[in-house]
């Protein structure tokens, strides 16, 4: 499965907006940020958080026997975790907690699992994490190696000069070679648990890393030496899955007094103060325009309007957004809006209504 599959839809529906947004061309907009949630675990994901972001990461130390056969001497656990936290914190949702104090205990509870969720409550409630991500290494890694052909470029290259300089003609010269692949799987579950409900959204890696030996090498590769970059893999798997990812949406600004009344040239000017404190990322001096517009034009200005929606959702103020949205819908009606608009709308309703009561 492609790891990129689970945001497919909603980089499409972004994709969409941009091509149907005649009305930005290269305007100003306003950054609106919001999470986006995997098609697998977003559902759960979305009960269990409930919009909470601090986030504890401890792992179980591994049956000894698992990695022996590998001769793996690192500390599993600090390398799994730090993994992880890197990739979730790229995700830009979660705000990862430093439990280092606590961190011996929290080992101890992910090993043995008895009493996690007992306990994580009251250590969570200490420290102020509102998610524990508990990873454990589920059963052996296992590996097999394989054989593919891989591309040579450099090779190739000296190849083909070298016959050349010898007034031949480069035909024997050899772009792939064969070259030994270690495929090696490392059985990594992270388990998401809410400290106040106990609600747990489970995530498993069982996809195989493949690590390539040098153009051309017949020597199988160690598994020690792929071990790092699947434990990375299934890192990035658990992130993938286990942490919603904030995404940045511009929202194009307005500055057209079509149906507007009252004086349109104050009008257009105010619409257009304020969308040059936009370029300029003063978005309250911009505010303070945007109303100037919507009073000059005897509240009738569909740009001010929008603009000011856009804005109150920007500061996080969804009551006035939803105020000035609606406005805007009940002064166009349905059929007027354009799709772009729509699509906005749209993923405003979702953010306020993830956000009730916060």
């Amino acid at each position: 499965m492609n790891p990129k599959a689970n945001w497919k839809p909603f980089w499409i529906a972004v994709l969409t907006l941009v091509s149907a947004v005649s009305m930005a061309a290269c305007g100003p907009t306003i950054p609106i940020k919001f999470p986006t949630y995997p098609d697998s675990t977003g559902a759960q994901l979305k009960r269990l958080l409930q919009g909470n972001r601090n986030l504890g990461i401890v792992a179980a130390q591994p049956n000894s026997s698992f990695l022996s056969r590998i001769n793996y001497n690192d500390d599993w656990s600090a390398t799994i975790e730090a993994a992880v936290s890197s990739a979730v914190t790229e995700r830009g949702f979660f705000t990862v907690v430093d439990i280092e104090n606590r961190k011996d205990r929290l080992r101890e509870l992910a090993h043995s699992q008895s009493g996690l969720t007992q306990e994580s409550l009251k250590i969570g409630r200490e420290l102020q994490i509102n998610n524990m991500l508990i990873i454990s290494m589920t059963r052996p890694p296992t590996s097999q190696c394989t054989t593919k052909m891989v591309a040579d470029y450099t090779g190739y290259a000296m190849q083909m000069a070298l016959a050349k300089a010898n007034g031949g003609s480069g035909e024997q010269a050899q772009l792939k070679k064969a070259t030994k692949v270690m495929n090696l799987t490392v059985f990594v579950e992270g388990k998401l648990i809410s400290v106040e409900t106990g609600q747990t959204v489970r995530y498993s890696n069982s996809e195989a890393h493949e690590y390539y030996n040098s153009a051309g090498d017949q020597n199988c590769p160690s598994e020690l030496a792929a071990f790092d970059p699947a434990l990375q893999k299934a890192a990035n798997k658990i992130a993938d899955n286990l942490s919603p990812k904030v995404v940045t949406l511009p929202v194009p600004l307005m500055d057209d007094v079509e149906g507007s009344r009252g004086n349109l040239e104050r009008v257009e000017k105010f619409l257009g103060d304020g969308n040059s404190w936009a370029e300029n990322n003063d978005f309250e001096s911009a505010s303070k325009s945007w109303k100037r517009a919507l009073s000059e034009s005897g509240n009738s200005s569909m740009s001010a309007m929008w603009n000011l929606a856009v804005y109150n959702w920007y500061k996080g103020d969804y009551r006035e957004a939803s105020q000035y949205f609606d406005k805007v819908k009940g002064e166009l009606g349905p059929g007027a809006m354009s799709s772009s608009m729509m699509f906005v709308i749209g993923k405003f309703r979702e953010q306020q209504e993830a956000n009730k009561g916060r």
